[in-house]
């Protein structure tokens, strides 16, 4: 018995060294490349009139945008024309960055009043929009590729 307890405490032992030595544990992964840093400084913030031709230039020319695999736009004119109503209404935050796709993932959350009945007596929306949003950038390092995928909001009650 005191035998295979010491033998279980040895396999313990090395597993942990084992795990506690690996490149995995060791190490942080690499940061991203600074041009990516530099398009989410200009993605990122809630656009206003004064930051929104900043964010239009992260875009090619030949952007192409889809909503749960549908095209919406294929063209940067068509959807900075699509976007410029939502000034001041997004608000975005990073989840994470696909190291040697060069591709960020933004989660977005907006005010929509598209979906509100026609009534004076309806003044807001409490359900916001979300959106999983994948910024797919090209070797110019501008954004070629937008792929959303889209949600209702949940009314949630107070509790």
């Amino acid at each position: 018995m005191v035998m295979r307890r010491q033998a279980m405490m040895t396999v313990r032992g090395l597993a942990v060294s084992m795990m506690l030595t690996s490149g995995a544990i060791a190490s942080a992964p690499p940061a991203p490349p600074v041009f990516i840093d530099e398009l989410a400084t200009r993605i990122v913030p809630t656009q206003s009139a004064a930051s929104f031709d900043a964010y239009c230039a992260t875009f090619a020319n030949d952007l192409t945008v889809t909503v749960d695999g549908k095209r919406i736009a294929g063209n940067k004119a068509a959807w900075v024309a699509a976007e410029h109503h939502r000034l001041g209404k997004v608000d975005r935050f990073v989840v994470g960055f696909a190291e040697g796709y060069d591709a960020l993932l933004v989660i977005e959350r907006y005010d929509d009043r598209s979906d509100l009945p026609v009534s004076p007596s309806v003044l807001f929306d409490p359900r916001y929009k979300a959106r999983a949003v994948r910024y797919a950038v090209g070797p110019d390092h501008l954004i070629h590729t937008i792929q959303i995928a889209e949600t209702d909001g949940v009314f949630q009650v107070p509790k």
